[in-house]
């Protein structure tokens, strides 16, 4: 709804209405009194000033009022002046964040100085896979291999999963203080596994709710402090995110949310704008009694501009900017038995830089012909959790059974599969990831930036892992290619599609090959 809906109270409007035809009333008896004609003097004493009298200044033009209750967008309430500029670039902040830039024009709910701001869209998907190998999206998922009936099999599915809704609130500001919070879910919560303990129906038809983000921050002067769930720092998502049809996270792309206390500060300047943050992480191992630490530094050019699409879903004017990150973890794990009386640990790191970079700038007003290349590099111990369903096929070594007892004993682990295991020998080790992503975004002219194109390319590799068991089930590296276009027919509506081709490589040296097409459509609100 975009009509600016108001019920002020009627004996104020009144007051407002009178007040306002006073001063117009005296001006116009003033412009009527008698005058001296032309070229006379007054030589009446009292009409003579003894020395000229400055005029008196304008008056300050009245504040607009507000209203008790109404419907409006973020975009008409900057207009009217109902909320402060400060207020609007900040919910213009978030909402990019969210990929939810076009939720300036969303419904927005003012019950007095609150500020509720409901936005999401809904979503279609149709894909084919050359591959049984995922439930819908591929993400990092394993390819099945060729040798087997669902590496030579294709499938098709259609999907609303990824449809999501949220509600941005926004309390009254405290001098130059400012308090705010985000709740959004999306379809993609645990349903089961297909054919175990759910049908294919139930899993597509009967999608869950699942949060994405629940988080409130508090902005102010010296430190903006963040408290809940939402982006990891790591990566400093979602800024370097690329334009896609196939879902996030890709191969090799950082994409993960956890609770996190974080603060921040942003050293503004007219050229350049400096931003410093760090992070106390919900621990990837509850058990190792110490949170996961990140922390990271980005430089955003002001000046230098080009329009960018993160996913699918937000676009927006995009300054060129580069940024780095790291971030620490701890594990402490039970000693490698099926009985264990003592722990091991180990203590991860782990770096990310990323790009965003204009090659042909644009400016607000013109889309046309704007182009540029989004890049991430990440290497690190330890972080397969970051990356959408990402296990690498690793797993702990079966424990030694030299007298061949029936059942043979096992071990049981206390942290997420991946993320540190125990090899044949009983040392616990913490595997390297490196990955590489590059996007490149243009909008071609003569389409008033309603059309986009785009291609991906990136790539994971796990280092060492022909030391690791079961190498037929190891990823060794993997490869993502992709190419497509979005449109925008109407303004609230997108439709995009894409091909994309992975390649798999396993330990042993077998190639797992799957290609895909996806079509998706948006309604955005």
């Amino acid at each position: 709804m975009r009509n600016d809906i108001r019920l002020p109270f009627v004996s104020l409007g009144v007051l407002a209405a009178l007040g306002s035809a006073a001063p117009a009333a005296l001006a116009s008896a003033n412009a009527t009194a008698p005058q001296p004609p032309s070229g006379i003097v007054d030589t009446n004493p009292a009409s003579v000033p003894s020395k000229a009298v400055p005029a008196p200044p304008p008056p300050k033009p009245a504040p607009a009022p507000q209203p008790i209750l109404g419907l409006s967008t973020l975009r008409l309430l900057s207009e009217k002046n109902l909320i402060t500029p400060a207020e609007y670039q900040a919910a213009q902040k978030d909402l990019a964040e969210l990929m939810a830039s076009r939720a300036t024009d969303s419904t927005t709910l003012s019950l007095g100085k609150w500020r509720t701001t409901l936005y999401g869209y809904v979503q279609m998907d149709m894909m084919y896979h050359s591959t049984q190998s995922f439930p819908d999206f591929s993400a990092n998922f394993p390819v099945a291999r060729p040798d087997t009936y669902a590496g030579g099999h294709g499938r098709f599915t259609s999907t609303i999963r990824d449809s999501r809704i949220g509600l941005r609130l926004a309390s009254p500001e405290l001098g130059k203080v400012r308090a705010s919070g985000v709740i959004e879910m999306d379809f993609l919560g645990p349903t089961g596994s297909i054919g175990t303990n759910i049908s294919e129906s139930g899993f597509f038809v009967n999608a869950n709710l699942r949060v994405r983000h629940a988080f409130l921050k508090i902005e102010t002067p010296v430190v903006d402090v963040l408290f809940g769930q939402y982006w990891d720092l790591f990566g400093w998502q979602p800024h370097y995110f690329p334009a896609i049809v196939q879902w996030p996270g890709l191969v090799g792309e950082l994409f993960a949310r956890t609770p996190q206390l974080r603060v921040s500060h942003n050293f503004k300047t007219d050229l350049v704008n400096v931003e410093v943050a760090a992070a106390a992480m919900r621990a990837p191992e509850r058990d190792s009694a110490a949170p996961e630490g990140q922390g990271g530094v980005r430089v955003v050019f002001n000046k230098w501009t080009s329009w960018h699409t993160g996913y699918l879903t937000g676009t927006s004017l995009t300054p060129a900017s580069i940024a780095l990150s790291g971030d620490l973890r701890h594990f402490s794990v039970p000693e490698f038995s099926d009985k264990p009386k003592a722990s091991r640990t180990a203590t991860t790191t782990a770096i990310a830089a990323n790009a965003y970079l204009p090659i042909i700038p644009a400016t607000k007003d013109k889309k046309d012909n704007s182009l540029s290349l989004v890049g991430e590099f990440v290497t690190g111990h330890s972080i397969n959790d970051m990356y959408t369903g990402l296990t690498g096929g690793l797993a702990h070594a079966a424990l030694p059974n030299p007298g061949g007892v029936n059942p043979a004993p096992t071990y049981v682990s206390t942290v997420d599969t991946g993320l540190v295991v125990y090899d044949a020998k009983g040392t616990l080790r913490a595997p390297r990831w490196t990955t590489l992503m590059v996007g490149l975004e243009y909008y071609p002219p003569f389409v008033g930036g309603r059309v986009g194109i785009f291609a991906n390319y990136s790539r994971l590799q796990l280092h060492d892992a022909s030391t690791y068991p079961n190498p037929s089930r190891v990823r060794d590296h993997e490869s993502f290619y992709d190419v497509g276009f979005f449109v925008d027919p109407m303004e609230a509506v997108r439709f995009g599609l894409d091909y994309a081709h992975i390649d798999d490589v396993y330990a042993d040296g077998v190639t797992a090959s799957n290609d895909a097409v996806q079509i998706t459509g948006f309604l955005f609100f």
